[in-house]
């Protein structure tokens, strides 16, 4: 019972969705609860109710689930969301379009395109564009208020918020020190830069940390190890990292070609 849990897709979307919750940036108050569940307490249906309240990341997932016949919280629905796998290609470009200006609400976390910006964005992009969570947060560099935006600060926020990467170099009590690639900008165009280390903290109560070693890939969350990666989960991170930053970088190219732009 208590390994089917941790190998579920609702303990894999709230591992991930934790620590922007504690920081306030995304669902409702409730990191208390979310985290009794993830130290082994699996009661579903509250937990459920809790995850959908999340207004930036489950219309993507119950939108992902719609477009492939599953249900919202399988488990590779919820990966392919948040670290990318393949049902990220049998996701039907018209809902994406749909969720980008009409799906995703009007709350406060909430950045819903207008219909025609969204429909610039899919006609510049077409299947380049993916509901993945990194896609998602990158946006945030082709805004029209982009430019007056302190771009290092900006570039900084999108690389805590993405999911990211690092082979974890040495294991603490509380933090983990890991090799990443930050996200960085050059010459107006996000990239990946060079391997860096950096320390994130973890909580070797949420499974399976308890077993976490030098040598193991983790995704990371607002310098948080959300999961421990197998090597395919690592190979899809960095594929729908790759081409998330290439459409990214593919529409501010064509916003600043437009009359008008700086």
């Amino acid at each position: 019972m208590v390994e089917s849990w941790i190998n579920s897709g609702k303990f894999l979307h709230a591992k991930h969705s934790l620590q922007p919750n504690r920081l306030g940036y995304c669902g409702p108050d409730e990191n208390s609860r979310i985290l009794e569940y993830l130290h082994g307490s699996p009661d579903n249906e509250k937990l459920i109710s809790m995850l959908i309240k999340f207004e930036a990341a489950y219309p993507f997932v119950r939108m992902i689930a719609k477009s492939t016949g599953m249900k919202p919280f399988d488990k590779k629905v919820t990966e392919a969301y948040w670290i990318g796998n393949p049902l990220l290609e049998r996701v039907e470009p018209a809902q994406f379009y749909e969720l980008s200006y009409n799906g995703l609400g009007s709350g406060t976390h909430v950045d819903r395109m207008r219909k025609e910006e969204a429909k610039s964005v899919f006609r510049e992009l077409g299947t380049l564009a993916k509901p993945h969570h990194t896609f998602y947060v990158l946006g945030m560099y082709t805004k029209p208020n982009a430019e007056a935006l302190d771009r290092r600060k900006l570039v900084e926020l999108m690389d805590s918020c993405r999911i990211s990467w690092g082979r974890v170099k040495q294991v603490k009590e509380k933090s983990l020190v890991v090799q990443r690639n930050p996200l960085t900008l050059k010459d107006g165009r996000l990239a990946l830069g060079s391997p860096e280390k950096s320390e994130v903290a973890y909580d070797s109560a949420i499974q399976p940390f308890s077993s976490l070693k030098t040598g193991d890939s983790v995704s990371l969350h607002w310098n948080f190890a959300c999961e421990k990666l197998t090597s395919s989960q690592l190979l899809y991170l960095k594929k729908y990292t790759a081409l998330d930053i290439q459409a990214t970088n593919r529409l501010a190219d064509t916003q600043r070609k437009k009359p008008g732009a700086r």
